[in-house]
């Protein structure tokens, strides 16, 4: 019996070659899983926002309305004259949460730098944008009724400041989105 040093290397190469494609199949594997998981645990997390928004929205509404334990109470009168602002916000935190679930639906579908994700971003920043405009047009609407009072200006102002870097972010992604695609585009082309 002879040793046959080159039958030797290529079955020791074609065992290689196996368990390389195992061990990239199992690796393909182990992030999709992840990557599932990832989805579920970011749509429960937007499920629950919604709810609590509906509930946030929801109760500030009847309380504003339909409990009045006291007319003068200044909390239900404020509902009652801002409530059209407080529902638009609303409309607009929902656009969000919608554009949002449509981003990680594109993730689920292992589609994660699609230019569907820049454009639900850029929709993001939109919406943000319409909120600050519906905050400045509060504040000005505070000030031609003499309504001028620290703590709710104030506090607009800082819902202001936080939407903005909420903009500069939606925006940022959706750039780097882009350039993502775009990238992904011209590799598969080269391949």
């Amino acid at each position: 019996m002879t040793f046959d040093f080159r039958q030797y290397i290529l079955s020791s190469s074609k065992n290689e070659k196996s368990r390389n494609k195992q061990t990239q199949k199992t690796r393909n594997e182990g992030s999709i899983m992840k990557q599932k998981a990832i989805t579920y645990w970011l749509k429960a997390v937007t499920i629950a926002i919604g709810l609590l928004g509906l509930a946030f929205f929801g109760s500030a509404t009847v309380y504003g309305f339909f409990f009045r334990p006291d007319y003068n109470d200044p909390i239900p009168d404020y509902l009652r004259r801002n409530i059209v602002f407080i529902w638009i916000t609303a409309i607009l935190c929902f656009a969000i949460l919608f554009f949002f679930w449509k981003i990680v639906c594109e993730i689920a579908k292992d589609n994660s730098f699609s230019m569907e994700n820049a454009k639900n971003f850029k929709c993001m920043g939109i919406c943000g944008a319409l909120i600050i405009i519906e905050y400045l047009a509060r504040i000005l609407i505070w000030f031609i009724k003499g309504e001028i009072y620290l703590v709710p200006i104030s506090y607009t102002l800082l819902k202001i400041f936080v939407f903005i870097i909420f903009i500069i972010l939606c925006y940022a992604m959706s750039k780097l989105v882009q350039n993502a695609y775009e990238i992904k585009q011209e590799n598969e082309l080269t391949i």
